[in-house]
């Protein structure tokens, strides 16, 4: 198992973890994710957004040259402050790892990549959103239930 930051060979494959992340949530939790949605168009469409928007940097864990585990990471530039050491917040999210590659340890060996990575990088903070399956696994790798967020909805997902 190889842990490295993806590259654009990566997004290929990176889409069909997404679809396939998306078909779990329909069949585990009654989603609608994929309703209507051809599976060639968002694939072209996630390694679009990807091309496009560079200011997320994607952690792969892969097995054979295929990427078995992602999570993407936003890092938020902090104004600078008097005495100020930290640089950075980040945002995790689209975490996931394919269904025969969980419960080994994987997820959790690449957050803490990330995890030192951000810190070698002065990040303050790494946040995230868990849905209520994953949240016991943020808390066992040290998030913590602290802050409330305000949410200002400005449109419908």
């Amino acid at each position: 198992m190889k842990i490295r930051i993806a590259n654009e060979k990566d997004y290929s494959e990176l889409a069909l973890m997404k679809w396939e992340h998306g078909a779990e949530d329909d069949i585990d939790y009654g989603e609608h994710n994929l309703d209507g949605v051809d599976k060639d168009e968002f694939i072209d469409e996630f390694i679009s957004f990807l091309k496009e928007q560079t200011e997320y940097e994607i952690f792969i864990a892969e097995d054979n040259g295929y990427p078995v585990s992602a999570m993407f990471i936003h890092l938020i530039p902090k104004l600078p402050k008097p005495n100020g050491n930290a640089k950075y917040i980040a945002y995790l999210t689209n975490v996931y790892t394919k269904k025969a590659y969980r419960n080994q340890g994987i997820g959790t060996k690449l957050l803490d990549f990330i995890k030192k990575y951000l810190t070698d990088k002065k990040c303050e903070l790494l946040f995230a959103w868990p849905s209520d399956n994953s949240a016991a696994w943020y808390q066992r790798n040290g998030f913590k239930e602290e802050n409330e967020i305000f949410e200002c909805a400005l449109c419908e997902e």
